[in-house]
């Protein structure tokens, strides 16, 4: 589990540094999407001995496509909105 915070840490700074030219809103599920395939990416593209059991791997996996729902649903909201 070390593994993925690590990741997730890795993932957090990406997102920071790219954010001058993302040009992202200051709202959480504005960053939910960039961190999400940031961190997808980082772990399909891990190698399996970085984590102390595999499916520790799946878990990241599915919590980086539950930010990308997150953002997806958010703005479907901002879209009805307008």
């Amino acid at each position: 589990m070390i593994s993925l915070i690590g990741y997730a840490a890795l993932s957090v700074i990406i997102v920071l540094f790219l954010k001058p030219f993302l040009n992202i809103d200051r709202s959480i599920a504005a960053y939910a999407f960039p961190f999400g395939l940031i961190y997808i990416v980082l772990l399909v593209s891990a190698d399996a001995q970085m984590f102390e059991v595999s499916w520790h791997r799946y878990i990241g996996i599915s919590l980086g496509i539950f930010c990308e729902v997150i953002f997806v649903i958010v703005l479907f909201r901002q879209i009805d909105k307008d």
